[in-house]
């Protein structure tokens, strides 16, 4: 038998489990896509607390003395109960939700952008490959960094997430490590659903340059319409400011039609696996009742560890058809 443990450094305090401490439950929630990881901890009720809004908190989990870390952030909230204390912490991408700026880009590639706005949010980047090529982008304050990289991942057909060291991932998907979960051993339960995608082509419309002429030229009236389609039938039609001449337009076409694909979900639970990360595959194996085959995308975790409940961790994933 495994014995769960964890443990939580929240400021200068430490709390484990060999401790037998305060901790009641920690919950910790990282996504595709979220505009930060966050993790809420539940603490048996005191006034001897020294910890305060935007101290440090890292979380590690695992079994016996093997633990891994699965969060790291500072604190956002601290609710003060009769028995209990809710903790609420976030974690580092906060600050491209916080930056709003005003900025030209020209003749920058997506990834270029995201390396400069995650410096001036002063976030580590892991790896920002180069995306689509765009002659002028304007970063305005009307939206937060993190919306705008995000946009500009959709344009690529890449993802955006927080590795375990805390740095930004902005790439396409590659499934870097492959976790095998199985029915009767590790696998507690699963939900599936298929759905029957609304298009199956896309359509997009750039701001017109004269596209002929390539995507450098600074006169945008023209004649010439920028557009590019991919997929047949029912069709998603984008308009799109940034894109300037046909070749990126048709590289967006074609990075939408292929999230149009993913057509299948499903949300597992497993006995509790901090080693399961954003960016990771999973397969099953042994299902009795199940379709799935091939390897799943983890596009979430949840981690759960409680003294009532155990450990468990929740993985969302995708697949396409």
């Amino acid at each position: 038998m495994l014995r769960p443990t964890y443990q939580v450094n929240i400021g200068s305090e430490t709390f484990s489990t060999d401790k037998g401490d305060g901790i009641v439950s920690i919950h910790v929630i990282r996504n595709v896509g979220l505009p930060t990881d966050s993790c809420e901890v539940f603490l048996v009720g005191s006034n001897e607390y020294k910890f305060e809004r935007d101290d440090e908190v890292k979380v590690k989990l695992g079994y016996d003395q093997e633990i891994v870390s699965v969060f790291s952030g500072f604190i956002d909230k601290i609710e003060q109960g009769i028995s209990l204390v809710r903790l609420t912490a976030l974690g580092p991408a906060l600050g491209l939700l916080r930056l709003r700026i005003n900025r030209v880009y020209l003749n920058q590639t997506a990834g270029k952008i995201v390396q400069d706005l995650a410096q001036e949010a002063s976030l580590k980047v892991s790896e920002a490959s180069d995306g689509i090529n765009l002659p002028m982008y304007v970063v305005d304050d009307t939206a937060s960094a993190y919306e705008h990289i995000l946009r500009l991942a959709g344009r690529c057909n890449f993802d955006v997430y927080m590795t375990p060291d805390d740095e930004l991932m902005f790439k396409k998907w590659n499934g870097n490590k492959t976790h095998t979960l199985e029915y009767g051993k590790n696998l507690i339960s699963i939900e599936e659903q298929d759905f029957v995608p609304l298009y199956a082509s896309t359509r997009v419309y750039g701001e017109s340059p004269a596209s002929v002429k390539g995507a450098e030229t600074s006169h945008w009236l023209t004649k010439q319409e920028i557009k590019s389609e991919a997929g047949s039938g029912d069709v998603l039609a984008i308009a799109d400011a940034a894109i300037r001449d046909t070749e990126t337009a048709e590289t967006v076409a074609k990075a939408r039609l292929d999230k149009l694909k993913y057509t299948f979900a499903a949300v597992v639970e497993t006995v509790g696996n901090p080693d399961i990360k954003v960016g990771n595959n999973v397969t099953l194996e042994g299902m009795p009742n199940s379709a799935v085959s091939g390897e799943l995308e983890v596009r979430g975790v949840e981690h759960y560890l409680s003294k009532t409940k155990g450990f468990t961790t929740r993985i969302d994933c995708w697949m396409k058809r």
